[in-house]
């Protein structure tokens, strides 16, 4: 990754002494990889999914985070990591790039709430639900565990060496500041162009 890409990101690291580890956050529309042992990957998800991917045998492993399943606005490249076919093939190509054999990829899957209200709201997390088990069925790789649906938000913190996961289900409010931010987030989607888009988090 070169330095202007990883200065774009959104992720911060800081160490959290209950988990002995260095925490990094990932920010909806990207992604994490780390083979490190005391490091942990770690994000909040309303209707939002994330995919914990890792190969046990090589130790390295990743998280990515998206809201919407498809880019169907067209074939802008620029669109990356928002959207779910785009999310796992670059979690799926940066695992292979660091050593991970595609046949030991397994996976756990977290998000995928209805916290957003409003009928095409609704829909949101379980289309993000159905499109990342048939996208994980299709390529043949196996869901081990799974926290979708509900409508509680989450914080995921996972350890790609170990492949140990946390989950706290958190309560929403409207005036949730991750509930907003994703609010936010999907109204970015819908109404701005893509290319050259900044987002701030």
């Amino acid at each position: 990754m070169s330095l202007a890409s990883h200065a774009a990101r959104s992720s911060r690291r800081y160490f959290d002494p209950r988990f002995e580890a260095t925490i990094i956050t990932v920010a909806p529309g990207e992604h994490e990889i780390t083979s490190a042992r005391d490091e942990i990957v770690a994000t909040v998800l309303g209707s939002c999914i994330s995919v914990c991917m890792r190969d046990p045998q090589a130790g390295v492993g990743g998280l990515n985070h998206f809201l919407l399943p498809k880019n169907n606005g067209g074939s802008d490249a620029s669109a990356g990591e928002r959207y779910g076919d785009t999310a796992m093939e670059v979690l799926i190509n940066g695992l292979l790039k660091r050593g991970a054999r595609r046949g030991n990829l397994e996976t756990k899957v977290f998000g995928g709430a209805r916290v957003l209200s409003g009928a095409t709201m609704l829909a949101i997390g379980d289309g993000n639900i159905a499109f990342v088990t048939e996208f994980l069925n299709r390529e043949g790789i196996p869901i081990v565990s799974k926290d979708v649906g509900g409508t509680r938000s989450r914080r995921i913190h996972y350890q790609p060496a170990t492949g140990r996961a946390w989950v706290q289900h958190v309560q929403t409010t409207s005036r949730d500041s991750e509930h907003e931010q994703e609010l936010a987030y999907l109204n970015r989607l819908k109404t701005q162009p893509v290319a050259g888009e900044v987002e701030i988090w």
